[in-house]
């Protein structure tokens, strides 16, 4: 990511600087093959124009122009001379030039000066060139005539020859020097390539600066895309300040937009995968119990069904033939289909209360008298063990379904039985406890694992699978006992406690009311 920040940046700093470094080459090119051309173009025009404007002020008098004269060559440096067709020079910037030194105050003036000779010399040698290569036809035709005449020491002039009158009695010849040309033209390139030098400089700091200004914003919508698409969405692109308003700054708050989308979408995504992931899970779950069920159901049923079959091929052999034998025959066949019965109707009963589909008659029951009943129809379970059952401590009445709740008693009471050890003994006691009743049943013995504790709520769990079917179990009491707590709005559990192990359901008082409160 780093990476790219500054590959936006120096994209965009170079191309700035790439453009600044074309505009001055392509000004340095110009003036390196065109200047000198467009500089002479230029030059001839002032030639003409100092032709045109000094024929128009001419009267065929010198001496009423000299002034026009003398300020054109002061303003231009363009050298003028008026040249008669015989070749008296009528006027010229070097013989003015001498005229000005005649001050009869001046001591000098009767001595030699070999400047002022040296530049009368050249400039008759300027004239003199000028009037040998001009063409009269094109005078004649034209007016003028633009010449390039070099002298003996290689200096070049650009000249203009031209009509004072249209009888060709006076010309006008105007010149400059190459030399002041190229003068020119090389102070103006080196002047060029400084000033193009300083300003491809200040480009380039222009330049950095205005491409970490633009670039700013990208970078920062960069970082902002590249935490989401690390599913980070807590980064924000703030206001673009200078750029508020403009195309990157809705660029920027499109972004945030599409942040704030992608973080509700990936939200509502996972809360639906999670959601799935745990109905996957509860399918699973309800699949391993519904083919745990079905195995367990067929193994509780193989035996009897067995037995059953077995005892009924016997007496159909005729196997049994004293009545004696008949008899054991017909109350095995009785007893285990005695016991297949059980088993199917608490398996109905359990599946009924699974689905809320049982119905319910609340009425107000007396545990004390609902435990006596219990003792009372277990008496047979009892019989020649010298079991004890005590249940004083159970006058508390409640409002619930008095049919489960005798199932739950009956299932706790026939468990305690089943696994308490002859001359042992069962105490059954009640306690209110905030509006809620606790039914406890204890028996002694020496408890169970804590690991094992929360599993024999499970359907079909047995700590002791053949112990369990010799007394006559199903495996599943103790989940119908739960189901039946889940349907009355309570809790059921079991815990060790000293000298044995303690079943409990903890029931609301007044159910009815209960269940209202949680309907509304």
């Amino acid at each position: 990511m780093k990476h790219t920040r500054r590959s936006i940046r120096f994209r965009f700093f170079a191309a700035i600087s790439t453009v600044a470094l074309v505009f001055i080459g392509v000004l340095f090119l110009l003036n390196l093959f065109f200047y000198d051309d467009y500089y002479m173009a230029t030059r001839r025009n002032e030639l003409g124009d100092a032709y045109n404007t000094i024929r128009s002020s001419y009267g065929g008098d010198v001496n009423k122009i000299a002034a026009v004269l003398d300020s054109y060559e002061s303003q231009t440096a363009i050298r003028l001379a008026i040249v008669a067709s015989d070749g008296t020079v009528l006027y010229s910037s070097f013989l003015a030039g001498d005229a000005d030194r005649q001050d009869s105050s001046d001591p000098s003036f009767h001595l030699p000066d070999f400047d002022l000779l040296e530049q009368q010399r050249r400039g008759y040698a300027v004239l003199q060139s000028i009037a040998q290569n001009l063409s009269r036809e094109t005078l004649a035709r034209r007016g003028y005539q633009f010449l390039n005449i070099s002298l003996w020491d290689n200096d070049q002039y650009l000249c203009l020859a031209g009509t004072m009158d249209s009888s060709m009695r006076h010309y006008l010849f105007a010149y400059m020097p190459h030399a002041y040309i190229q003068q020119n033209s090389s102070l103006n390139l080196t002047f060029l390539l400084i000033a193009g030098g300083c300003a491809l400089l200040i480009c380039l700091l222009l330049g950095y600066a205005i491409s970490r200004q633009f670039t700013r914003p990208l970078i920062a919508m960069a970082s902002v895309a590249d935490r989401m698409s690390e599913l980070d969405f807590s980064t924000q692109y703030a206001d673009g300040g200078e750029h508020a308003g403009d195309e990157i700054d809705q660029l920027g708050q499109s972004l945030n937009r599409l942040s704030a989308y992608l973080e509700q979408t990936i939200g509502e995504l996972q809360q639906s995968n999670e959601q799935l992931a745990q109905e996957i899970r509860e399918k699973e779950r309800i699949d391993s119990m519904r083919r745990e069920f079905i195995v367990n159901v067929s193994h509780e049923l193989k035996t009897p069904i067995a037995l059953i079959q077995g005892y009924a091929e016997g007496l159909t052999a005729g196997v049994a033939d004293d009545p004696a034998d008949r008899k054991y025959y017909c109350d095995t066949i009785a007893d285990e289909a005695d016991h297949m019965n059980k088993l199917v109707m608490q398996l109905l009963s359990l599946s009924k209360l699974e689905l809320g589909a049982e119905q319910l008659y609340y009425e107000d029951i007396d545990l004390h008298a609902l435990c006596a009943e219990a003792v009372r129809k277990t008496a047979v379970l009892r019989e020649g063990r010298g079991l004890t059952v005590e249940y004083a401590d159970t006058h508390v009445s409640i409002h619930t379904d008095g049919d489960l709740l005798d199932q739950v008693l009956m299932n706790y009471l026939s468990n305690a039985i089943r696994y308490t050890a002859d001359g042992g003994q069962i105490r059954i006691s009640a306690a209110l406890r905030g509006g809620r009743v606790r039914l406890t049943v204890f028996n002694q013995g020496s408890g169970l694992p804590e690991e094992e504790l929360p599993k024999i709520w499970e359907k079909f769990y047995r700590t002791d699978r053949a112990r369990t079917r010799e007394a006559g179990g199903t495996g599943i009491g103790l989940s119908l006992v739960r189901a039946i707590a889940d349907t009355l709005h309570g809790t059921c559990g079991a815990e060790n406690v000293a000298g044995g192990i303690a079943f409990w359901l903890e029931l609301p008082v007044d159910a009815v009311n209960t269940r209202s409160a949680q309907i509304q």
